[in-house]
């Protein structure tokens, strides 16, 4: 993880560009981590607005315990026996 001073952030706003697509920067405040900066070209706003909101995440936490889930072991173990059947139909279409 690449590190950058926020003391020196001015003159370091060009690596801070370069460096965010690849790897998460820590930026340091007086020696201290104060912020990560990363890459977000994937998200819209409204995806970063969520991701950020604990108030979204409460409800999601409610909600799983309100209607339960499926455990991932369980999910991919479905996507393992689609996986095989979808392959045993391409053999099979030889």
């Amino acid at each position: 993880m690449k590190r950058i001073r926020v003391e020196g952030l001015a003159d370091h706003v060009d690596e801070l560009v370069a460096a965010a697509p690849a790897q998460r920067v820590l930026l340091t405040k007086n020696g201290k981590p104060f912020a990560i900066v990363s890459d977000a070209t994937s998200y819209d706003e409204e995806d970063i607005g969520y991701m950020t909101d604990p108030k979204f995440w409460e409800m999601i936490a409610k909600r799983r315990q309100q209607r339960g889930g499926i455990p991932l072991e369980t999910i991919e173990k479905r996507l393992e026996a689609a996986e095989a059947r979808q392959s045993k139909k391409k053999r099979s279409r030889k």
